[in-house]
């Protein structure tokens, strides 16, 4: 029988599913699909989709890309004498979406997790069931907990369930993973664990955990730790428990909010700064307002791409001058802006200002000592088009539609690791504005504040205090009980807090290493982890949050199916036929 070697693919999401199809694809443009066995491990059962696309999840929890952008491409047919694996569609084919017939003025769609979890898992069900028929491909329902590598360099996979042996490469593509809980969830937590009277719930998802909790009624009181998107997640989907919504006008999205019950202070959001996300524009029309062009994209991307800029960088400070000329000549060029009579050269110097301390104030951005409702409302107009755009909300989409070329000219750069974890501080910070939800999630959140449902008056962080009745909020001489809280705030993947049995042992095992100390896993273009033994090579190989540290974009869809499976699966099949040469 012909040797064959293992390749072993843990975490089946949408990024592991789409490196698996490029893993094919390779293998099969060098004729060599009848000599490997992939092994695919996906603790949740969700192949292709995950746990963040699992279809049974609640139509409330929306995806935070447009539809209009959500372009995954078709899947080419492939076809050998051993498997005959059919093409799949784009998703705006499978969707029905010809957004080339779509008129701009129509207001951008964001449909449910699930309705996209459903292509998702359609299009691995089309590319699996031949691999799965020709033996090439074993598809397993376990979660892994340790990986050990031999003196031969071969791997061990253990589950809960099984040993898994002889296994020749890894490629680790797992998400979100639980993280050690923070000195306040642990205090919340013990403090909980001795009430019958009170719930604390560490994650927002599965949000059907607390929708389903008999301490979940009329009468509750909820504190949601976190003002960002998971927690509109988690609101939507307690407000539907309760009521619904009823659009008034379809050109703002806004909305009013109904319900049979006295839910008065039903929502107690809070968060460490009380603001509130910025929403995308409400259609392609008012977007494109905010889009570099093409010249100002390429001359963005020489000056941050340059390796010996990259190099003698003690800050973010190049990308933020390579940014802020492009985003204040936009800002000038607005049909509705409040340019205060300054020069762009004027504009710029605020930009960078704000970008360096986003609590800077000026006439020309929000300021963060307004309400969190009144800011909400400003952003909703200004995504409507129906009010001046401030400088922060238009730095927030051009920053977006740069973000493309920031992650591909930033990820393995030569900057110093202190540089660049500085720089995706800034990213990261940005993103309130660049992932904003739709018009509609912010108008929705606004029909509740005036239905009293929900209270921001605890929104900018709060005294906390713990009793028998549960949560004691206080700012401002207001005060509210919560007798349940909801945790919303998804960790950053930072490593060494990562809680999962996985990594805490291939930490212990030598096999990986942090790149900074906030941040992940080292690897190198390839998504190889880089060992700290000098010319030890690891056949691990890592892609998305795990190695955010080393690159930066990880997070969107858009990135699960971009050019980094792509790239890992190149230099996986090079390395497959540099083994079979030794082995004939």
């Amino acid at each position: 029988m012909a040797y064959k070697r293992v390749i072993s693919i843990i975490g089946v999401g949408p990024r592991g599913g789409f490196a698996l199809e490029n893993l094919i694809h390779e293998l099969k443009n060098n004729n060599c699909l009848s000599q490997i066995q992939v092994l695919l491990f996906e603790a949740t059962g969700n192949f292709g989709n995950g746990q963040v696309y699992e279809t049974n999840q609640p139509k409330s929890n929306w995806i935070n890309i447009t539809e209009r952008n959500l372009n995954l491409e078709k899947r080419d047919a492939i076809a050998t004498a051993e498997i005959e694996i059919p093409s799949f569609p784009s998703y705006h084919e499978w969707a029905s979406k010809d957004y080339t017939t779509i008129a701009k003025t129509v207001a951008d769609t964001f449909p449910p997790r699930a309705s996209v979890g459903e292509y998702l898992q359609q299009r691995f069900n089309s590319f699996i069931t031949p691999l799965v028929k020709a033996t090439i491909v074993s598809v397993i329902k376990e979660r892994v907990v340790e990986i050990q590598m031999d003196q031969h360099r071969k791997l061990e996979i253990t589950t809960h369930a099984n040993t898994y042996t002889a296994v020749d490469e890894v490629l680790l593509t797992i998400g979100h993973q639980p993280t050690k809980l923070s000195e306040q969830i642990a205090k919340w937590n013990s403090f909980a664990a001795t009430k019958k009277n009170i719930r604390l719930f560490k994650s927002p998802y599965p949000i059907t955990d607390f929708l389903n909790d008999e301490k979940l009624t009329d009468k509750s009181t909820i504190g949601i730790r976190g003002f960002g998107l998971a927690m509109i997640d988690v609101v939507r989907g307690i407000a539907l428990k309760f009521g619904e919504f009823i659009p008034e006008n379809e050109e703002t999205k806004s909305c009013k909010y109904q319900t049979d019950y006295d839910l008065t202070d039903l929502l107690i959001p809070f968060s460490l700064d009380g603001l509130p996300p910025a929403p995308k524009p409400l259609n392609a029309e008012i977007d494109d307002l905010f889009k570099p062009t093409d010249e100002q994209l390429s001359t963005f991307e020489k000056k941050i791409g340059n390796d010996s800029t990259q190099k003698s960088a003690t800050s973010p400070q190049f990308l933020i001058r390579a940014f802020a000329p492009i985003a204040a000549k936009i800002y000038s060029n607005l049909p509705e802006a409040n340019l205060q009579d300054l020069s762009v050269a004027e504009i710029e110097d605020v930009i960078e200002k704000w970008l360096n301390d986003t609590t800077y104030e000026h006439p020309i951005l929000i300021s963060i000592n307004q309400s969190a409702e009144k800011t909400m409302q400003d952003f909703v107009d200004m995504a409507t088009g129906k009010s001046t755009v401030s400088l922060d909300y238009c730095v927030g989409q051009v920053w977006r539609h740069c973000q493309p070329t920031i992650y591909t000219e930033l990820s393995y750069n030569a900057c110093a690791d202190e540089v660049f974890a500085d720089i995706i501080a800034l990213d990261e910070k940005s993103k309130r504005y660049s992932y904003g939800p739709p018009v509609e999630s912010i108008q929705q959140l606004l029909a509740l504040v005036e239905a009293e449902v929900m209270n921001l008056e605890m929104v900018n962080n709060p005294t906390i205090e713990l009793s028998d009745k549960g949560w004691n909020f206080e700012l401002n001489g207001k005060t509210a009980i919560a007798d349940i809280m909801i945790d919303s705030v998804l960790d950053a993947p930072k490593i060494e807090a990562v809680d999962s049995p996985i990594i805490k042992n291939m930490l212990s095992n030598d096999l990986i290493e942090a790149v900074h100390d906030d941040l992940g896993v080292a690897t190198d273009e390839n998504g190889y982890v880089i060992s700290s033994q000098k010319n030890t090579e690891i056949p691990i190989a890592v892609l998305g949050r795990l190695a955010k540290g080393t690159i930066i974009g990880v997070d969107a869809i858009l990135e699960c199916f971009g050019t980094r499976p792509q790239v890992w699966a190149t230099e996986a099949v090079n390395r497959h036929l540099k083994r079979l040469q030794y082995t004939i």
